[in-house]
């Protein structure tokens, strides 16, 4: 892993959940190849430290983890990934260091958000509506079946779900875990005279239950005039799981003008 490359900088994935592992996003390593990727779990799940406290866990807390982790690990310059609930972090971080005077910080040299929410609260009406709508154009199904059918519509339109999401479902963490944990999100600007955010690339699919709406919502929250919008069609939550060539394609050009 080169996580000093000046052509290509490193990737930092961030994962969603919250505290649903990495392994669901190891395909991106297979599809944007030609870069390092670095991957980790944050608290509460995969290989990581599952303390029962439940007060050690937050979004604040958790962009400390990441602070630290790009310290230890090195790395000076990269593009910063995140998916759904990751995408919340990656905001949250880069928010926090553009309202702070620190300068001795990791260049981000640009953001991708991936089926990332601005609203926790719409993020739930949009999941109670689209559910009442399969039940009512299948009035007879069982709640397992419902739950089925939401998945292979809205979360992953594969007839089967694919290995890595399984791998990590049955990795996540259950002490802070879900739109429960972080019930009550809503994106904000960072305060007035903070420092430029990286340009963003904002990303869903296109009968993702992450909404347009939610998605639109970036450009009016993150602190720079560069943010560009992609829904992948036929797709839902984790296009890179759906059109991973696709995928990898959109991401590597996007973060490859930034290098």
């Amino acid at each position: 892993m080169n996580l000093s490359s000046a052509q290509a900088a490193p990737i930092v994935a961030l994962h969603g959940g919250p505290s649903v592992p990495s392994d669901y996003l190891y395909p991106l390593g297979d599809v944007v190849p030609y870069r390092s990727i670095v991957f980790y779990d944050q608290l509460g799940c995969g290989k990581s430290d599952k303390p029962d406290d439940a007060s050690l866990y937050s979004t604040a807390h958790s962009v400390d983890d990441l602070r630290v982790l790009l310290r230890k690990i090195g790395v000076r310059r990269f593009h910063l990934y995140g998916q759904s609930y990751g995408g919340i972090l990656g905001y949250e971080y880069l928010k926090r260091l553009s309202e702070e005077e620190e300068e001795d910080e990791p260049k981000c040299l640009s953001l991708i958000l991936s089926s990332a929410p601005t609203s926790v609260s719409e993020v739930e009406e949009n999941y109670t509506r689209l559910l009442g709508e399969l039940k009512s154009s299948n009035p007879d199904a069982t709640e397992e079946q419902l739950g089925d059918l939401f998945r292979v519509t809205h979360q992953c339109r594969l007839p089967v779900m694919p290995e890595p999401l399984v791998r990590a479902y049955e990795k996540a963490g259950t002490v802070w875990r879900g739109t429960g944990a972080i019930s009550g999100y809503e994106a904000a600007p960072p305060k007035e005279g903070a420092r430029r955010m990286p340009s963003a690339l904002t990303m869903r699919g296109e009968h993702d239950f992450i909404s347009e709406w939610s998605l639109g919502r970036w450009g009016d929250v993150l602190n720079t005039p560069f943010v560009r919008r992609r829904t992948m069609e036929g797709c839902g939550h984790h296009p890179l799981l759906e059109d991973g060539a696709t995928y990898g394609e959109i991401i590597e050009s996007y973060v490859s003008e930034y290098d």
